[in-house]
């Protein structure tokens, strides 16, 4: 289902595209809420919005801000720009150019941040691994 916007595509079985421009849902069960040039194709996958983010792991969630991607299982990016939650249930909760790729790994902000270990976290701050 495509509710509004421009160029929209919502090609997964049960999936939607609420508007926004340029914005695809091709997951199942996935939707993209608005914005630009968002994508969903995890299987229940959801970007809720901003520019050129990208949901493609199962059950994963881009909420938004630009150029982020939740591609690990159950993974989500809160917001701000270039960050990617990559491991399995992990999460980025903003910032810039942060990574999660450990299981169950987080980073609450700050820049060029890498919580690579599983279970691992990093607050904030900059050019920080855990």
């Amino acid at each position: 289902t495509v509710g509004g916007g421009e160029g929209n595509a919502a090609s997964g079985i049960g999936s939607s595209v609420s508007g926004g421009e340029s914005n695809e849902a091709s997951g199942l069960i996935s939707s993209v809420s608005g914005g630009e040039y968002n994508e969903a194709s995890g299987s229940e996958s959801a970007v809720n919005g901003g520019y050129n983010n990208a949901a493609s792991g199962s059950a994963s969630s881009v909420s938004g801000g630009e150029i982020n991607a939740a591609s690990g299982i159950g993974s989500s990016v809160s917001g701000g720009d270039g960050n990617e939650a990559s491991g399995g249930r992990s999460a980025v909760n903003g910032g810039y150019y942060n990574e999660a790729s450990g299981v169950g790994s987080a980073v609450s902000g700050g820049h060029e941040n890498e919580a690579s270990g599983d279970s691992s976290t990093v607050i904030g701050g900059i050019f920080n691994i855990a």
